[in-house]
């Protein structure tokens, strides 16, 4: 099912992390006021962006958009985080995905969510077919309108747990991390079978939390294996005379299997800096294939946020 006209999904989607909690390793405005993120949502609706994406996990970036969305009809993307601490009763599963549901929809102010992603891929080793039934009875009810997978960290290890799963019809959507740096998903398929199989597909870390924008000389130390990959994006910038952030917008847009780039922002500035890099050229094919040849390996502590360590 595609969304209806009501909800449309616009091709670049805000990310809302950044109004609930502070985040990203390139954050230079700390969190903004809840006023700020207002007029931010306002903003990026103003300028034609319809889609936002959440969590349950942001702080009060729910709560916001549940302000700013009276009147309305964004697509808002929510994400739970269920079944963790082992095993649980699959009943008791259900009935604590159905309160996190309802307590998703009271703060964003909907009847209906129009999609539900899931956020921690591990629970369903052990508790996939209790999510799935989970989900189907949310959905059942009206309390959500689509169910998806948040992809967690893009490894062989989390494909070969989920993947059956995300190929499931119950899953409209899947959302995963891909940049300049990692680019596994098009490597290992799973982008063009998403997109055969008529999933809705969302890009985000589309920036690498802010890592890809920073300047090799401004890593500390517990980056240091990241200096000589992001020296080695901006000698391709150079030597192509293409805009670093302009690359990494036009490198993951143009894959022809994304629906939607999930990007944040801090000020309204950003805002408007990354509705025109949506709208920049496309990169040269020899640009593309550079990137795709030279950032083939990259280090797992490099484009793996979870195993930053603090700066």
């Amino acid at each position: 099912m595609r969304p209806t006209a009501e909800r449309k999904i616009s091709k670049l989607t805000l990310g809302t992390v950044q109004l609930g909690i502070p985040y990203g390793i390139n954050n230079r405005e700390g969190m903004l006021t809840e006023e700020q993120g207002l007029r931010l949502l306002e903003l990026a609706w103003s300028e034609g962006i319809t889609s936002f994406d959440t969590a349950a996990g942001y702080g009060r970036a729910e709560a916001l958009l549940g302000r700013f969305s009276r009147g309305k009809s964004p697509f808002i993307i929510t994400k739970l985080k269920t079944g963790v601490g082992g095993r649980i009763d699959p009943d008791k599963l259900e009935q604590n995905m159905r309160k996190e549901a309802i307590d998703s929809l009271k703060l964003l102010g909907v009847s209906s969510i129009p999609l539900l992603m899931l956020h921690n891929t591990d629970v369903l080793k052990e508790h996939g077919d209790a999510i799935e039934a989970g989900l189907r009875s949310l959905r059942k009810e009206g309390l959500i309108e689509r169910a998806g997978i948040s992809v967690a960290y893009n490894t062989e290890e989390e494909y070969s747990l989920i993947g059956s799963r995300l190929l499931n019809d119950l899953y409209e959507a899947v959302q995963l991390p891909m940049n300049l740096l990692d680019h596994r998903p098009l490597r290992n398929g799973w982008l063009r079978k998403l997109k055969e199989r008529g999933k809705l597909v969302f890009v985000r870390s589309v920036f690498l939390q802010g890592l890809i924008l920073m300047q090799p000389n401004e890593l500390g130390k517990t980056m240091a294996k990241a200096k000589s990959p992001l020296m080695e994006l901006h000698d391709l910038a150079g030597k192509y005379r293409f805009p670093l952030p302009q690359m990494a917008v036009s490198f993951v847009r143009d894959c022809g299997s994304v629906d939607s780039l999930i990007i944040g922002a801090e000020t309204e500035g950003q805002i408007r800096e990354n509705l025109r890099l949506m709208a920049g050229p496309p990169l040269p094919e020899e640009l593309r294939e550079e990137i795709l040849n030279r950032f083939a390996n990259i280090d797992d502590a490099v484009i793996t946020p979870h195993l930053w360590a603090p700066r």
